[in-house]
Protein backbone atom coordinates (compact mmCIF):
# COMPACT_ATOMS: atom_id res chain seq x y z
CA UNK A 1 0.00 0.00 0.00
CA UNK A 2 2.59 2.46 0.87
CA UNK A 3 3.97 1.50 -2.27
CA UNK A 4 1.04 3.10 -4.16
CA UNK A 5 1.14 6.15 -1.96
CA UNK A 6 4.50 6.75 -3.15
CA UNK A 7 4.01 5.99 -6.78
CA UNK A 8 0.52 8.36 -6.61
CA UNK A 9 2.59 10.93 -5.03
CA UNK A 10 5.04 11.24 -7.34
CA UNK A 11 2.84 11.35 -10.16
CA UNK A 12 0.68 13.91 -8.66
CA UNK A 13 4.00 16.26 -8.11
CA UNK A 14 5.13 15.37 -11.83
CA UNK A 15 2.09 16.68 -13.36
CA UNK A 16 2.42 19.47 -11.22
CA UNK A 17 5.51 20.81 -12.48
CA UNK A 18 4.20 19.72 -15.77
CA UNK A 19 1.32 22.01 -16.14
CA UNK A 20 3.04 24.86 -14.41
CA UNK A 21 6.35 24.37 -16.74
CA UNK A 22 3.95 24.42 -19.60
CA UNK A 23 2.02 27.79 -18.59
CA UNK A 24 5.17 29.53 -18.12
CA UNK A 25 6.87 28.24 -21.42
CA UNK A 26 3.46 29.32 -23.55
CA UNK A 27 3.75 32.93 -22.80
CA UNK A 28 8.11 33.33 -22.75
CA UNK A 29 8.69 30.92 -25.29
CA UNK A 30 6.94 31.94 -28.23
CA UNK A 31 8.46 35.52 -27.70
CA UNK A 32 12.02 34.20 -27.20
CA UNK A 33 11.72 32.27 -30.74
CA UNK A 34 10.08 35.08 -32.81
CA UNK A 35 12.61 37.42 -31.24
CA UNK A 36 15.63 34.72 -31.97
CA UNK A 37 14.03 34.23 -35.90
CA UNK A 38 13.99 37.90 -36.53
CA UNK A 39 17.18 39.26 -35.16
CA UNK A 40 20.15 38.87 -37.83
CA UNK A 41 23.60 40.55 -37.87
CA UNK A 42 23.36 44.05 -39.35
CA UNK A 43 26.94 43.52 -41.05
CA UNK A 44 30.13 41.76 -40.52
CA UNK A 45 32.69 42.95 -37.95
CA UNK A 46 35.60 44.60 -38.71
CA UNK A 47 37.20 43.03 -41.63
CA UNK A 48 41.49 42.59 -41.95
CA UNK A 49 42.33 44.86 -44.92
CA UNK A 50 42.68 42.60 -47.85
CA UNK A 51 46.79 41.56 -49.10
CA UNK A 52 46.75 43.95 -52.44
CA UNK A 53 45.31 46.75 -53.81
CA UNK A 54 41.71 46.21 -55.06
CA UNK A 55 40.96 46.60 -58.78
CA UNK A 56 39.95 49.64 -59.65
CA UNK A 57 36.44 48.52 -60.89
CA UNK A 58 34.14 45.84 -59.13
CA UNK A 59 33.52 42.62 -61.50
CA UNK A 60 29.65 40.90 -60.65
CA UNK A 61 29.10 36.96 -60.73
CA UNK A 62 27.91 35.34 -64.30
CA UNK A 63 25.08 33.14 -63.92
CA UNK A 64 25.73 32.96 -60.43
CA UNK A 65 29.34 32.41 -60.39
CA UNK A 66 32.76 34.42 -59.53
CA UNK A 67 35.56 32.88 -62.36
CA UNK A 68 39.00 34.03 -60.72
CA UNK A 69 42.17 33.57 -61.24
CA UNK A 70 45.63 32.90 -59.74
CA UNK A 71 48.53 34.00 -61.64
CA UNK A 72 52.08 35.36 -60.14
CA UNK A 73 51.16 35.06 -56.58
CA UNK A 74 48.08 37.21 -57.30
CA UNK A 75 44.49 37.08 -57.93
CA UNK A 76 43.64 38.90 -60.55
CA UNK A 77 40.53 39.30 -59.96
CA UNK A 78 39.92 40.37 -56.07
CA UNK A 79 37.19 43.09 -56.35
CA UNK A 80 33.89 41.29 -56.27
CA UNK A 81 30.67 42.45 -55.86
CA UNK A 82 27.37 40.52 -55.50
CA UNK A 83 23.24 40.98 -54.55
CA UNK A 84 21.63 41.15 -50.88
CA UNK A 85 20.34 37.67 -50.19
CA UNK A 86 21.62 35.52 -52.14
CA UNK A 87 24.63 33.24 -52.90
CA UNK A 88 27.19 32.56 -55.10
CA UNK A 89 30.01 30.31 -56.70
CA UNK A 90 33.34 31.22 -56.57
CA UNK A 91 35.25 29.02 -58.65
CA UNK A 92 39.36 30.19 -58.58
CA UNK A 93 41.40 28.46 -61.12
CA UNK A 94 45.66 28.46 -60.62
CA UNK A 95 47.37 29.31 -63.24
CA UNK A 96 50.74 29.70 -61.27
CA UNK A 97 53.33 26.97 -60.17
CA UNK A 98 52.89 27.28 -56.56
CA UNK A 99 49.58 25.88 -54.67
CA UNK A 100 47.05 28.31 -53.89
CA UNK A 101 43.31 28.52 -52.23
CA UNK A 102 40.50 31.04 -50.91
CA UNK A 103 39.44 31.67 -47.55
CA UNK A 104 36.81 34.42 -46.89
CA UNK A 105 36.25 35.24 -43.13
CA UNK A 106 33.08 35.41 -42.15
CA UNK A 107 30.58 37.70 -39.89
CA UNK A 108 33.28 37.43 -37.11
CA UNK A 109 35.76 38.87 -39.09
CA UNK A 110 38.77 36.94 -38.81
CA UNK A 111 40.50 34.50 -40.61
CA UNK A 112 40.69 30.37 -39.74
CA UNK A 113 37.46 30.32 -37.58
CA UNK A 114 34.29 28.35 -38.39
CA UNK A 115 31.99 30.51 -40.13
CA UNK A 116 34.70 31.33 -42.38
CA UNK A 117 34.55 29.73 -46.22
CA UNK A 118 37.25 28.05 -48.19
CA UNK A 119 36.97 26.30 -51.48
CA UNK A 120 37.36 22.58 -52.07
CA UNK A 121 40.33 21.26 -52.26
CA UNK A 122 41.91 23.75 -49.38
CA UNK A 123 44.85 23.19 -51.80
CA UNK A 124 44.67 23.97 -55.20
CA UNK A 125 47.69 22.53 -57.25
CA UNK A 126 49.24 24.19 -60.52
CA UNK A 127 46.38 23.78 -63.34
CA UNK A 128 43.81 22.93 -60.78
CA UNK A 129 41.05 24.62 -59.73
CA UNK A 130 38.21 24.95 -56.50
CA UNK A 131 35.10 26.51 -55.71
CA UNK A 132 33.14 27.39 -52.63
CA UNK A 133 29.16 28.99 -52.18
CA UNK A 134 29.31 32.24 -50.75
CA UNK A 135 26.06 32.81 -49.04
CA UNK A 136 26.19 36.18 -46.66
CA UNK A 137 23.68 36.64 -43.42
CA UNK A 138 24.19 40.70 -44.24
CA UNK A 139 25.09 43.12 -46.49
CA UNK A 140 28.94 44.12 -46.03
CA UNK A 141 32.41 44.02 -46.86
CA UNK A 142 34.13 40.50 -47.06
CA UNK A 143 37.67 40.14 -47.10
CA UNK A 144 39.28 37.12 -48.57
CA UNK A 145 42.70 35.77 -49.09
CA UNK A 146 45.19 33.16 -49.95
CA UNK A 147 45.87 30.69 -46.97
CA UNK A 148 49.15 29.98 -48.96
CA UNK A 149 49.94 33.56 -49.60
CA UNK A 150 48.28 35.50 -47.05
CA UNK A 151 50.32 38.84 -46.81
CA UNK A 152 50.45 39.45 -51.02
CA UNK A 153 46.73 37.42 -52.26
CA UNK A 154 43.41 39.11 -51.17
CA UNK A 155 40.28 40.98 -51.97
CA UNK A 156 37.25 41.85 -51.02
CA UNK A 157 33.51 40.62 -51.58
CA UNK A 158 31.16 43.65 -51.71
CA UNK A 159 27.50 42.42 -50.86
CA UNK A 160 24.37 44.80 -51.80
CA UNK A 161 24.89 48.42 -50.45
CA UNK A 162 27.71 48.19 -48.72
CA UNK A 163 30.77 50.08 -49.96
CA UNK A 164 34.39 48.90 -50.01
CA UNK A 165 37.39 49.91 -47.67
CA UNK A 166 35.20 48.90 -44.38
CA UNK A 167 38.01 46.70 -43.36
CA UNK A 168 40.32 47.36 -40.42
CA UNK A 169 43.91 48.68 -41.52
CA UNK A 170 45.53 45.86 -39.99
CA UNK A 171 46.15 42.92 -42.36
CA UNK A 172 46.22 39.28 -40.31
CA UNK A 173 49.12 36.60 -40.58
CA UNK A 174 47.74 33.32 -39.06
CA UNK A 175 49.71 31.79 -36.85
CA UNK A 176 52.01 29.23 -38.96
CA UNK A 177 52.63 31.55 -41.86
CA UNK A 178 55.63 33.33 -43.00
CA UNK A 179 56.27 37.00 -42.41
CA UNK A 180 56.06 39.37 -45.58
CA UNK A 181 58.84 39.36 -48.13
CA UNK A 182 60.74 42.36 -50.05
CA UNK A 183 60.41 40.16 -53.43
CA UNK A 184 56.59 38.66 -53.35
CA UNK A 185 57.55 36.73 -56.43
CA UNK A 186 59.84 34.67 -54.11
CA UNK A 187 57.52 33.47 -51.63
CA UNK A 188 57.11 29.97 -51.04
CA UNK A 189 53.67 28.46 -49.71
CA UNK A 190 53.20 26.93 -46.24
CA UNK A 191 52.92 23.21 -46.33
CA UNK A 192 49.39 23.45 -45.20
CA UNK A 193 46.33 25.76 -45.92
Amino acid sequence: MRQYVLAAACIVLTLGFIACSSSDSDTASPTLRTVGATLAPASPATQPAPAQALNSVPIEPQDDTFELTAAGTKFEENFLKMSSGGSVTIRLTNNDTVPHSLRIAGLDGRFDTDDDAVTNPAQIDSGGSGELVFAPQADGAYTFRCDFHPTTMGGQIIVGSATPGSASTVTETPAGSFPPSSDDASESPTTSP
